[in-house]
């Protein structure tokens, strides 16, 4: 008995570092950080944040965690996996999981970002402040389809112009004619 409960505690445990192992594989982004000090109320608007930018939020057992990443590209964030950890990543937007979890951190001095990892690389807990700075996703694609919009955009109105004067010019003149 003793031994099927091992066994299934042994499996288990397996396959919670193979999901984590895939997890870290597939995510173009993520924040880690120490969420002790929160209440309840504040964990769950913090999840509610992250949700709403398309962020996943889970607490990870630095245990597991550690096997995990140690054999992905973000091997170095074993460094960061001390104390309670609670881990926010995507699979979009690389950028979202730090500006929420900045935001976040300057509101509730309690979430202390402990580091992130985007696109193969660890990021300490100052960079992952300065990416929360940069503009994301949506917000770059915005700005270059108004950059290839504002070209076009002249040209059709000098190509208006001209045929909206040159009615003016001949509605002007019916009036004159219709005056004498």
């Amino acid at each position: 008995m003793e031994e099927k409960k091992k066994s299934a505690g042994r499996q288990r445990r397996s396959e919670e570092i193979a999901a984590l192992k895939s997890l870290f594989e597939s995510v173009q982004g993520g924040v880690l950080a120490d969420y002790r000090g929160l209440n309840v109320e504040q964990i769950s608007d913090l999840r509610r944040r992250f949700r709403a930018r398309g962020v996943d939020y889970k607490v990870v057992k630095n245990t597991l965690t550690r096997i995990a990443v140690g054999e992905t590209v973000y091997k170095d964030l074993e460094k960061l996996l001390s104390g309670p950890t609670g881990i926010a990543f995507t699979l979009g937007d690389p950028i979202a999981p730090a500006q929420v979890a900045v935001e976040f951190s300057k509101e509730h001095e309690s979430l202390e970002v402990k580091g992130g990892f985007m696109e193969g690389q660890v990021l300490s807990e100052a960079e992952v402040r300065e990416v929360s700075q940069l503009s994301g996703v949506k917000e770059l694609k915005a700005r270059f389809l108004a950059t290839l919009n504002g070209p076009a955009q002249k040209i059709l109105g000098v190509l208006n112009a001209a045929p909206q004067k040159f009615l003016g010019v001949l509605m002007a003149r019916a009036d004159q004619m219709e005056k004498s």
